[in-house]
């Protein structure tokens, strides 16, 4: 269970999307409503503290280290077409999926 408002708009947006995303795609995705608008640093902190709960995976690309992507931690297989497994990056999650919109 989320403790905070933000945690449960950051649980509800990736189980919408429905595949990973970095950080920033979720918090553009949340801004999109948004009169005030979120910065990368909350939405970070935000799915941190879900990853230590066990409600969402971190994945990391094999290519670029310094981007994270998020999923849902019981996501499998990826409602996008997609498989996410314990061992395939994100990067290639994304190669092997159909091209989706989040709108």
């Amino acid at each position: 269970m989320p403790a905070t408002p933000l945690t449960a708009d950051v649980l509800a947006a990736l189980e919408r999307i429905g595949c990973p995303v970095s950080t920033t795609d979720v918090m553009r995705w949340l801004n999109r409503h948004r009169t005030t608008p979120l910065v990368v640093d909350q939405v970070y902190r935000a799915l941190e503290a879900l990853r230590s709960r066990g409600a969402v995976q971190r994945l990391t690309s094999a290519s670029n280290k310094r981007i994270r992507y998020w999923d849902i931690a019981t996501s499998n297989p990826c409602r996008c077409g997609g498989r996410t497994t314990p061992m395939t990056t994100a990067a290639e999650h994304r190669r092997q999926s159909p091209r989706r919109t989040t709108r």
